[in-house]
Order: structure tokens, then sequence, then C-alpha cells
């Protein structure tokens, strides 16, 4: 009775570490290898507190991005998440640990909503325009987050990622590695440029242009039809066509070019817009790439 016992408890112990083991490289091979953290990284690596609310460090970001979606980025505060979350904002600095590593969660969280498609080097200069447009629709659809990325230096999991296979994208396709490096740093340059017009606002004039709606450049304040100010006491800026037609008027013995190409001021499609500039932009990262 006693031998019978011995066996089975030394066959329970011998029999521990091997399934430790398995259980170890199952839980490894279901999710990717964790990720050194940043030298400049701001926000805790903390293992998650037990406590008797379920406030999670991506409930407080998903939070913050409702709020900077409506409210913008003057609106954003800790104070505000926690009013939102019913809770008090020290336990939102216990999670994040101050409103910079908020933030630095944030964009990179933003990031990882943008889709890259896998290298095919016959089509890489259309697969890079793919990339721009995705960019360019995720801001407008996400107000002040390119406000969010001044100053930050993208380097979340989400943005070594996607910085990993837009790179693909680029070495595939024959570009040189110092300038597949500088070509996906002037794409993020330029299509933020491009849309910070788009989703530009008078510091608390309320929203964005309603979805399908651009700027494009036009007023940020409101127009009235006595060109008075608004409520806000915002002084209202020209739109295009006003920009248009204020140049034809002008002396042309003054501003010949002005007054002559007058009428390519108008308004313009920003879509259309959007195209020729990535059209001139990948173009000539591509002859640039053909003559190195």
């Amino acid at each position: 009775m006693t031998d019978n016992r011995t066996e089975k408890t030394a066959g329970r112990k011998s029999a521990r570490p091997e399934a430790q083991a398995g259980a170890r490289l199952e839980a490894s091979s279901g999710s990717p290898e964790a990720l050194p953290p940043a030298p400049w990284q701001r926000t805790p690596t903390r293992a998650p507190r037990r406590r008797r609310d379920p406030i999670t460090q991506e409930m407080i970001v998903e939070t913050a991005l409702s709020i900077l979606d409506t409210e913008g980025l003057d609106g954003l505060s800790m104070r505000r998440i926690a009013e939102e979350l019913d809770t008090g904002a020290a336990s939102l600095y216990w999670h994040v640990g101050s409103k910079d590593g908020l933030l630095d969660l944030l964009f990179d969280h933003v990031i990882g909503e943008q889709q890259v498609p896998s290298p095919d080097p016959e089509r890489w200069q259309q697969q890079l325009k793919e990339v721009a447009r995705t960019q360019r629709a995720t801001i407008l659809r996400h107000r002040d987050i390119v406000a969010v990325s001044l100053g930050r230096v993208p380097m979340g999991p989400h943005a070594l990622r996607y910085s990993e296979k837009v790179l693909a994208i680029l070495r595939a396709g024959g570009v040189p590695d110092w300038l597949a490096v500088a070509g996906q740093h002037l794409l993020i340059a330029v299509v933020n440029g491009f849309t910070l017009d788009e989703t530009s606002t008078e510091p608390g004039s309320g929203s964005l242009p309603a979805e399908g709606e651009h700027r494009g450049g036009a007023q940020r304040g409101s127009t009235h039809g006595d060109g008075g100010r608004d409520d806000g006491g915002a002084v209202p800026q020209l739109s295009q066509d006003d920009a248009s037609r204020y140049l034809a008027s002008l002396p042309p013995a003054q501003f010949p070019n002005l007054t002559a190409l007058a009428g390519h001021f108008s308004s313009v499609d920003p879509d259309e817009r959007f195209e020729l500039l990535l059209d001139i932009f990948v173009d000539g990262l591509a002859r640039r790439a053909a003559a190195s």
C-alpha cells in the first residue's frame, strides 16, 4: 500500500516539469514575443492590479480616444477621462503614469488601426499610395491626432510593426535602404501636413467637418453674409473661391502670375489634390530609387 502511493506520487512529481514546460511553450506560441521598453517610455511597466472596478489601460486609452474625437485635444484631460469612467484621476495615473504617457499610448493605438498590405514587388508604388490613403483616412477619423503626434517618437509596439511592414514594401520594390527609411518618414510628414489643414479648427470653435466633408483650406470660423465676426469673435477666413476672386482683382502689372492663375485657386476636390500629391511623391521616390 505504501509503495503504490509512493509510486503514484513520484509519477505526478516527475510529470510536473514537463507539463509546466509544455504550458510555457503553448502560452508563448500564441502571442508575439514581448518587446523591450523604449528608453524614452513614459508609461509604467506593471502587472495588472486587483481592483474592485474593471478599469484597464486599454479602457483608459479607448475612453481618451472617444473624448479626443468628440471634444478635441483641448477637451482631453485626466479629470475628464476619470469622470467618463466614474473613477478618480489617481487610478488613471497608476495605469498610464502621466498624461504624456497616456498620449503616447493613444498615438500608438491609432497607428495600430492602420492596415498595411503584404509586400508585392510589382505593385510597391500602388501599395505605398494605399498606405498613405489609409493614413489620411485615419487622421480624418480622429480629431487632433496629428497634434497629439507632434514631438512624439513612434516606437510603441503598433508603431514598430507598422514601420516594419511599410519598410518591407519599399525594400521589396528595390528602394535602397537609406531611401526607404527617408521615404517612409517623408511620406508620413507629407500626409500629416496635407491633413492638418483638413482637420484644423479655430481653437474652441467646435467640431470637425462632417464625415465626407473637407475644409480644404476654407474658412475655419463662421462666415456671415455681412462679412462680420461670428459669435465667438473669430475672424472668418476666406474660402478658396473668395481667394480666387480676390486674386483676380489684383493689379496685373504688379501681380501678373497671381492674376493670370487666379482661376486655379478656386475650390478643388481635396481627394483629387491628395491623389496628385501622392503621384508627385511616389513618382519622385521611384525615380530616385532607380537612379541609386
